[in-house]
């Protein structure tokens, strides 16, 4: 059968590729970036809670979401001040755990850590086996050169919960570089060899294991995890950072 869209005037039954309809092109105007289109939905989004909280219809939900949208907007001092409007007039809010961390966090962008190590300590008195409280305090420990107390805080967490990689990788990293003994770092090892095998192609974990066969005196595995780490998130500093230091 001849399709209707065949050269008529050759009768040859080969389809004319100039009358294939062209795919719509970009609206004019209009910015089809992914990144920009989430930061413009997040935008709407805020524009929309905050005229819902202005009409007096607004809740702890509301004011939560609107912290959640300004922390993805990295606009962590917005984030904060509606994280706290929340705590002081909803404290039975069923979320309240989630919103004190993700509080904590918005401290920790910041670099606000005394602020920050203060609320950890005042939640971590009432639940003091909270994943997620310990490895912040672990976090903020490390941020202010207390590197024992961060080590110390990351072997806590495992022992709740042996396959947080984030804690087996931190782990890992602080004893390569302050490992005071044969027994931490092998310590070290373990830890960076489970995370690696768990996410081979991960660029920070491929760093701190980097940085450690560096510290062991191996430097062409140091480099190879090094550039691999590099190859994954060629913009990371933290990387080209060790990079320069390690690598001749």
């Amino acid at each position: 059968m001849v399709s209707q869209n065949s050269n008529q005037a050759g009768q040859t039954g080969v389809n004319d590729p100039t009358d294939i309809p062209e795919m719509p092109g970009p609206e004019p105007g209009i910015d089809h970036d992914p990144e920009r289109m989430a930061e413009r939905r997040l935008l709407e989004r805020i524009l929309g809670l905050k005229q819902i909280i202005k009409d007096g219809l607004g809740g702890p939900v509301e004011l939560h979401e609107l912290g959640i949208c300004y922390f993805s907007l990295r606009n962590f001092r917005q984030s904060s001040k509606y994280l706290n409007e929340l705590i002081e007039s909803y404290a039975d809010y069923v979320e309240i755990a989630a919103v004190m961390a993700l509080q904590v966090l918005c401290l920790i962008e910041d670099e606000e850590f005394a602020a920050a190590e203060e609320i950890l300590a005042e939640r971590l008195q009432k639940f003091n086996s909270d994943v997620r409280l310990l490895s912040m305090q672990a976090h903020v420990f490390e941020k202010t050169g207390r590197f024992r107390e961060s080590i110390e805080c990351h072997r806590r967490v495992l022992q709740l919960d042996p396959d947080n990689v984030n804690s087996l990788n931190s782990l890992g990293y602080l004893l390569a570089l302050h490992g005071q003994s044969e027994a931490e770092r092998n310590e070290a090892y373990d830890c960076l060899k489970q995370v690696i095998q768990r996410k081979p192609d991960h660029p920070a974990y491929l760093d701190s294991f980097g940085v450690f066969l560096a510290k062991q005196g191996d430097g062409p595995r140091a480099r190879k995890a090094l550039l691999k780490a590099l190859q994954r998130a060629p913009e990371n500093q933290e990387i080209i950072a060790h990079i320069q230091e390690y690598l001749d």
